[in-house]
């Protein structure tokens, strides 16, 4: 899985055409989070890699979204996920480790199943945090490592690189929940779970929020479950 690697060609214009059936297919099995981490945004919100904008649907209305996503080939999905949902929005052509916004100015940032893919997951956090606003949250839905040791984290380092090849440069063993609690947040919670999907089955759901002196964090929405 992944949606930030695409840029431009070939494989960029296979993997688009890809992704829709494979972004539905995600979203059933995985709808209860993101229904839980999209649902109550507001204001300016930035997504990075879209895809196929199946998170649009979570959205309530009134929010002013900004679609940031490398593979122009997943523009025209976007650009029809708007018009059915009726959101005011933007596309963005561009990397996550380089956002085109300026400093402090949007009020959430929204990842599903991108940080597995960029190729600088620390740049593009402290590219997350640059741009949110003091007390902004950054909602995040993503497949991690297996824990060290077990046999599926064994298959998923030993099977990495043909998986980064033809899952536009998902990494099915990055430990994306440590980077994100390593990476200068005010406060990360985040919830453990497992979903029926060969080799990238562990996941993590969560909040991570920017510090900010006139806007207090709110109470814990996202404790971390690993047993569930």
């Amino acid at each position: 899985m992944g949606g930030m690697g695409g840029k431009g060609g070939v494989r960029a214009q296979f993997f688009a055409a890809l992704l829709p059936v494979l972004s539905r297919g995600h979203a059933r099995v995985s709808e209860p989070w993101r229904r839980r981490l999209l649902g109550g945004l507001t204001g300016t919100v930035l997504e990075i890699g879209p895809g196929t904008g199946v998170n649009l649907a979570y959205l309530p209305d009134g929010v002013h979204w900004l679609g940031l996503e490398p593979n122009p080939y997943s523009h025209p999905h976007l650009k029809e996920a708007l018009k059915l949902k009726g959101l005011a929005g933007e596309i963005l052509l561009g990397q996550a480790e380089a956002i085109p916004l300026p400093e402090e100015s949007v009020d959430a940032v929204v990842s599903t199943l991108v940080l597995c893919s960029v190729e600088d997951p620390r740049r593009a956090l402290a590219e997350i945090l640059r741009v949110l606003k003091p007390g902004g949250r950054f909602v995040f839905l993503e497949h991690v490592a297996a824990p060290r040791g077990s046999c599926l984290r064994r298959a998923q380092d030993f099977l990495s690189p043909p998986w980064a090849f033809l899952g536009d440069g998902c990494h099915p063993n990055r430990e994306t929940l440590a980077l994100i609690q390593e990476a200068g947040f005010a406060r990360v919670e985040a919830e453990a779970f497992t979903l029926p999907l060969p080799l990238v089955a562990p996941h993590v759901a969560g909040i991570a929020w920017k510090a900010g002196p006139l806007a207090p964090l709110p109470e814990s929405a996202f404790p971390i479950n690993p047993g569930q």
